[in-house]
């Protein structure tokens, strides 16, 4: 698993341009080929040290027309979602920079991803665009919706959730 520190330009400080997490995740990276070779499964966007998303890596290549610091080129993902990691979006990266920090890509390492992996919630889809999440231990639950959320009831052990 790769981390990538998108925090400048999902907020347009590049070029000017907002762009969404996935565009922000795709290209123009200065990235060895070795790192490459032993860490590009997975993409874990990060902004603003949360996790924004997480992508399968399917590939990737070198644009020859965007000069790095590696011969060859900055590098270019074809990248997918991952659902089985869509879970992590919105917690605590498990890497993080500092501001101003040079080098926006982290290798995250088998320890860590082996941590993050034991961690995933079952994860129920119930149709119609709801999901629901258990955590490891079924001390908690997260319920995503395919819209904003409010909650209509609560009784005993059962919360009642409707779209806003």
């Amino acid at each position: 698993m790769l981390a990538f520190n998108i925090t400048r330009s999902l907020h347009g400080k590049l070029d000017g341009r907002p762009r969404d997490v996935r565009s922000c995740t795709e290209c123009w990276w200065d990235i060895a080929d070795a790192t490459l070779t032993g860490y590009a499964d997975l993409a874990l966007p990060v902004a603003d040290n949360v996790i924004a998303g997480v992508f399968e890596v399917r590939g990737w290549r070198r644009d020859p027309q965007v000069v790095g610091k590696v011969p060859g080129g900055k590098v270019v993902f074809d990248l997918a979602e991952a659902p089985d990691w869509q879970w992590l979006i919105g917690q605590d990266s498990p890497v993080t920079w500092r501001k101003s920090q040079a080098n926006g890509v982290r290798k995250v390492g088998a320890a860590i991803v082996s941590e993050l992996r034991s961690r995933r919630p079952h994860h129920s889809d119930a149709g119609n665009g709801w999901s629901l999440d258990v955590d490891p231990d079924g001390s908690a639950a997260t319920v995503r919706g395919p819209g904003r959320l409010a909650v209509t009831g609560v009784q005993d052990s059962c919360a009642r959730l409707a779209l806003a």
